[in-house]
């Protein structure tokens, strides 16, 4: 081919009757045919890998929270043996949606949600158990120390309005081993109900 070669010389073949045959090398043909299929391939590739990964989050995480999705993780708590649970209640969710409506409401959810993040460590579970309540689940970890960590998030909740808002939360937990999960999150529930029949923004475990 004449037309955009990169590069073309001239030269006698032995052996030939032929006038001079032209090699050459197309760079378009060249590119056409390996360097536009590998980038396709390439983006393809990353593409899928983005998309799985995206899905595999979606399945596992709460889109609002990120934290972990109640139907995902449940499974894994129904395996387990000894709990460290607390359960975590929006005191009066209802009342902020009624009066500022809902986008103030999820809101309060998010930055709640953040400020519980800040009190727990890397490898503490953090769950959307509800659309105002959630579930932590805390390995290595006795009564004692649930209690501090229990009215540690409840205090950093109640320090500082979220949009001019006072928001606090109630929590009741448990700490217990060889138990199974429905048992320990009923004690944990009915610790929690202690909570706000006792007045709201308080810590109860048992």
């Amino acid at each position: 081919m004449e037309n955009n070669n990169l590069y073309q010389k001239s030269e006698l073949l032995p052996c030939s009757e032929v006038d001079p045959i032209h090699l050459g090398v197309n760079f378009y043909t060249l590119l056409k045919f390996t360097f536009l299929p590998s980038i396709l391939l390439m983006f393809l590739y990353l593409s899928l890998t983005k998309l799985i990964a995206n899905k595999n989050f979606i399945l596992r995480y709460d889109q609002m929270t990120h934290f972990y999705r109640r139907d995902y993780y449940e499974n894994k708590l129904l395996n387990q043996h000894d709990f460290n649970l607390l359960i975590i209640d929006i005191d009066h969710f209802k009342k902020v949606n009624d009066t500022y409506g809902h986008e103030m409401g999820d809101k309060v959810i998010r930055d709640v949600t953040k400020r519980i993040n800040n009190c727990i460590r890397n490898n503490d579970i953090a769950i959307r158990w509800g659309g105002e309540e959630f579930m932590l689940s805390f390995p290595k970890m006795n009564s004692e120390q649930l209690t501090r960590k229990a009215q540690q998030i409840c205090d950093s909740i109640a320090l500082y309005p979220i949009s001019d808002i006072d928001i606090s939360v109630s929590i009741g937990g448990v700490s217990a081993k060889n138990i199974h999960f429905n048992d320990a999150y009923k004690a944990a529930d009915q610790a929690l109900y202690h909570s706000k029949s006792n007045g709201r923004n308080q810590v109860k475990i048992v």
